[in-house]
């Protein structure tokens, strides 16, 4: 699999290239959207703010990343986690952990592939952006009136997925999260109840059945 980036037609338009994937590996290219030709996947950008960090990250980072996303290497995710945690601070922003990470936070056995933040506030959009797309591997761009206002990913060691709520649920009520201690830092992570919702959505029956388990410990 040879992966890399490539500027196009015209000064702001970029993609990014997959060649010489192995069909075990299409669905992962195939539900994240690249365009298929053969046994190649093409994901391309247009006119994408501060592109250029983009570009130059994954071009160094991107095949770690996807390889990691395929479980062909492992991925560090709890090393991501204390980096943007670190970086996050300086923004001020309010942020939680969701997905298998947020699992692992709750003491459920899993093995995350990568790290899932939500920023909870909408109108944090700008400086979280900002400060972050220089590490940044895919745009972080507004996407509004969809399930998220913002998507993004940067990459700390793993890639850290970035999602923003739409401003109708501004603002957010923190308290109604789950917290755990990492490396001597207290973090928000989303509630076993949205994470047994968001397994269950996507068909992922024994992570409902340890996610419930868990619930029932917790009375």
């Amino acid at each position: 699999m040879k992966i890399y980036v490539k500027q196009m037609y015209d000064w702001n338009y970029y993609a990014y290239f997959a060649e010489e994937v192995d069909e075990q590996y299409w669905d992962y290219f195939k539900n994240d959207l690249w365009w298929q030709i053969g046994s190649s996947f093409i994901k391309s950008f247009d006119n994408v703010q501060n592109f250029h960090y983009c570009a130059k990250n994954f071009d160094k980072y991107g095949e770690i990343s996807i390889k990691q996303q395929l479980k062909i290497l492992p991925a560090p995710w709890e090393k991501a986690l204390d980096l943007f945690a670190c970086e996050m601070e300086k923004t001020g922003a309010d942020w939680y952990v969701n997905g298998s990470a947020a699992m692992v936070l709750w003491g459920i056995d899993v093995v995350p592939k990568d790290v899932n933040i939500i920023i909870p506030n909408y109108s944090d959009f700008d400086k979280v952006r900002n400060h972050f797309c220089k590490f940044a591997i895919r745009p972080i761009e507004r996407c509004d009136n969809w399930l998220m206002s913002g998507l993004g990913t940067v990459f700390m060691e793993a890639a850290v997925g970035i999602a923003f709520h739409n401003k109708e649920l501004e603002p957010y009520d923190m308290s109604k999260l789950g917290k755990a201690v990492h490396n001597g830092k207290n973090i928000y992570i989303e509630s076993l109840e949205t994470l047994r919702r968001d397994n269950e959505n996507f068909g992922r029956t024994e992570r409902v059945k340890a996610i419930e388990e868990k619930m029932n410990l917790n009375g």
